[in-house]
């Protein structure tokens, strides 16, 4: 039975250490590395607890290599693509977050900005400028030049969130 180099390529692929598995399974991080050898093989209760780690049916971890080719053979997911998903993932995951921040900094920026055009423009900032300084005018400030990295800020955000939305209607396609 090949349970081991199963039990060590999903470890692998879920981002696991066998110190991490062992936890999970109440054993030793040394009985996993003697299952993973194929030294020994695993009790059937933990046999039980890798395929609901995994989310793998116990046919599909318990069941041995076909060496002949069929259809459904061909119609399973591999090990590489499950990386390759796995990848595009966290990937999307930094693309979507990435936005999201940008978006969320942009925001800030504008909202702190618009306070500072309220607060300079309030009577009680004027009559303070006329009593300190003698100009009864508002602060010369020039807001437009204060919203260009709040601008960038979100012009990137949306190009990120774009990017996030056209690529998860490829992958529908």
């Amino acid at each position: 039975m090949e349970i081991g180099n199963k039990l060590s390529q999903l470890r692998k692929l879920s981002g696991m250490t066998q110190e991490q598995l062992a936890e999970k399974i109440n054993v030793s991080r040394q009985t996993i590395s003697k299952w993973e050898s194929d030294s020994t093989s695993p009790d059937l209760e933990s046999i039980v607890k890798i395929s609901r780690i995994f989310h793998v049916s116990l046919d599909d971890l318990l069941r041995e290599a076909q060496t002949s080719v069929t259809n459904r053979n061909d119609e399973q997911i591999t090990l590489e693509d499950l990386m390759k998903i796995n990848l595009h993932n966290r990937k999307m995951t930094l693309l979507f977050i990435g936005g999201l921040i940008f978006v969320m900094v942009s925001v800030l920026n504008f909202a702190h900005i618009m306070a500072l055009q309220s607060t300079t423009l309030s009577t009680q900032y004027m009559l303070y400028r006329y009593i300190a300084t003698g100009q009864y005018d508002n602060a010369p400030i020039d807001y437009m030049r204060l919203m260009i990295p709040s601008i960038i800020a979100g012009a990137v955000g949306l190009v990120l969130f774009i990017s996030y939305v056209i690529e998860n209607r490829k992958k529908g396609d």
